[in-house]
């Protein structure tokens, strides 16, 4: 879909760094595994905002410039009439999308549905190149249903990657070795998702990367095959622009199933809900942080001492999603251009 979608490269080519590009929407909080390392289980029993309401903030998105949407639950296919309107939403011709899927329920035909509906590619989780330590995490027979889905998703001409979360101790075990020569031998991309101290693993600094764990990631990166698109396989989402950096806020950000506005999904803080604040007031706001100004050089949230410990070991077991203004003591909004 995305060599025929002329609208989006113009949309691409308009981009200037610092400009918010990237959302990350929560379609459903149905899923249909019990993953121990889940992130999302925070917002697992709340209610979908009005898709009316969504329309609204989406038109607001699409106005700041945004062409790239990632589209994730829980699992987003288990809702599939939600999914569908929301992608009409979107302005598919003009927006890179990406659904993110375990891969369990996606078949041959949800794939060719998903790409009438001009879907760009389809990400799927994938814990460990060893069969028998995903379906540990996942369900039995998980492992083989990301496999033949992987392979119909390039059978149909879309894009398609794995998602790899990694501890500090399994970025160098066998399995993740096998996760990244499956991606290797496919000549498709693997996105290295880092473990973070939220969800089921709150609190949880063990699994952190060190910074010789984050070396040797970005040493992955850069000795990784080149693919046709022209990007390193290995990436990251701290890989953007023209020099490393968290993207959270500026270039990217998050909304929940319930409408909750964050600065990325993995960081559970809340500037207000689009039920009750526009979208991008509560950006504007966000940008008068420092924290938030695209110039920190890792993942705040994963990498980040300092943040770590001010932001999030403190409020370990504490409800979230937590109040963003509140937190960072937010001034008072300022209108960016």
């Amino acid at each position: 879909m995305f060599s025929e979608k002329s609208n989006l490269h113009a949309r691409q080519k308009k981009h200037k760094p610092g400009n918010l590009r990237t959302l990350a929407l929560d379609i459903t909080a149905r899923c249909n595994m019990q993953c121990p390392h889940c992130y999302a289980d925070t917002f697992r029993n709340v209610e979908p905002v009005d898709l009316h309401i969504l329309q609204n903030t989406l038109d607001e998105a699409y106005d700041l410039g945004v062409y790239h949407y990632v589209l994730q639950g829980g699992e987003p296919i288990e809702d599939p009439e939600r999914l569908e309107a929301i992608l009409s939403m979107i302005h598919p011709d003009e927006t890179y999308i990406n659904v993110v899927t375990n891969g369990w329920g996606m078949t041959n035909e949800k794939i060719q549905w998903l790409k009438m509906l001009k879907v760009d590619k389809i990400a799927f989780s994938l814990d460990s190149g060893i069969e028998y330590e995903h379906d540990n995490n996942r369900k039995l027979g998980s492992f083989q249903r990301v496999m033949t889905g992987i392979d119909n998703v390039l059978k149909e001409g879309l894009f398609a990657s794995i998602s790899t979360v990694v501890t500090h101790t399994s970025l160098y075990s066998p399995g993740f070795h096998k996760a990244y020569e499956f991606a290797k031998s496919k000549g498709i991309r693997i996105d290295v998702q880092i473990a973070e101290p939220v969800g089921k693993w709150d609190g949880n600094t063990e699994n952190l990367m060190t910074k010789e764990d984050s070396e040797y990631i970005k040493e992955l990166q850069m000795s990784s095959p080149v693919l046709l698109n022209g990007q390193r396989m290995v990436n990251r989402d701290i890989y953007c622009g023209e020099f490393d950096h968290c993207p959270a806020g500026t270039e990217f950000m998050g909304i929940t199933v319930d409408g909750q506005v964050l600065p990325c999904n993995f960081l559970q803080y809340t500037l207000g809900n689009i039920k009750t604040n526009g979208f991008r007031e509560m950006r504007d706001l966000l940008l008068t942080s420092q924290w938030f100004d695209g110039k920190h050089p890792n993942c705040l949230c994963g990498e980040n001492q300092k943040f770590i410990s001010e932001f999030i070991l403190p409020y370990t077991n504490v409800q979230k999603p937590l109040n963003a203004r509140d937190l960072f003591h937010l001034k008072a909004c300022i209108n960016h251009q």
